[in-house]
């Protein structure tokens, strides 16, 4: 969560947020459990996500040339649920920062980052207009996400910042 301080409240209050769900594949597999089984079971949006990005085919990690990363089997899916920024602290990278935390806090190591981009409401029944999907997927894309399909967009976590730091500050044997 982010926050800034209230002077009329004189306390912190919340200015954004991020949730979802870290599926861990590997122990999936080792408990003799399916990728599709497993991802139907857990919510309605990551057997959507499934069944429109991933189909049958296994969870994998696209290669990233320029960063000399070969294409691999997931170990997981990290699926953001909801980020939400307040209107007036938008475009202040309060949304980038919180993508970074994600990656600080959470192990995301062979780890495909999952979304659907589309502006969140209060009504679900209102419809986004065309202008506020494209600049939800600016924002994403800034962020290092690629289209996926559909409203979905992902991001092989070994290109986050705070990975590739990890990584970089792993020493040898």
């Amino acid at each position: 969560m982010a926050s800034a301080w209230d002077e009329a409240l004189s306390d912190d209050r919340p200015v954004g947020q991020i949730r979802g769900h870290r599926i861990d594949l590997v122990s999936a597999y080792q408990d003799g459990l399916g990728q599709e089984a497993l991802l139907e079971a857990l919510t309605p949006e990551i057997a959507e996500f499934a069944a429109t990005v991933l189909g049958d085919a296994p969870c994998r990690l696209p290669a990233a040339d320029l960063q000399g990363l070969a294409e691999t089997e997931c170990d997981c899916i990290a699926y953001v649920a909801e980020l939400w920024v307040e209107p007036e602290f938008r475009g202040q990278g309060v949304g980038t920062t919180l993508l970074y935390r994600l990656g600080a806090t959470i192990d995301l190591s062979h780890c495909l980052v999952a979304l659907k981009a589309l502006p969140l409401r209060s009504d679900h029944a209102e419809v986004s207009t065309e202008a506020e999907v494209d600049r939800v997927k600016r924002f994403y894309a800034r962020n290092g996400f690629t289209q996926a399909r559909g409203d979905y967009m992902v991001k092989d976590a070994r290109l986050c910042e705070a990975i590739k730091k990890r990584l970089a500050g792993r020493r040898p044997g």
